[in-house]
């Protein structure tokens, strides 16, 4: 089967566009990619500081809980100084 020029130069245009656009999609797939693993690291690296926060909130709270439980008995002790003062001058 034989072309006519215009129909083998129409193949050619088509061809190159074809390579065009292959091109095209090559390079929007090596970009999704590049993406995709910063996503990666991105989420990775979030985790990681979120278990890091986690560990932080847990060990503060034990912090705060002694030293609530220090206020209370000092507030114990204090009292019954008081106390014991108020007896001594009356």
């Amino acid at each position: 089967m034989e072309f006519t020029s215009l129909e083998q130069e129409i193949n050619a245009d088509q061809e190159s566009w074809l390579e065009r656009a292959n091109i095209h999609l090559e390079r929007l797939l090596e970009k999704a990619n590049k993406e995709k693993d910063l996503l990666r690291h991105m989420a990775f690296h979030y985790m990681a500081r979120n278990t890091v926060c986690k560990v932080r909130i847990t060990s503060l709270k034990a912090k705060l809980k002694k030293a609530s439980e220090r206020q209370k008995e000092h507030d114990r002790l204090q009292i019954l100084v008081e106390a014991s003062l108020a007896q001594l001058s009356s």
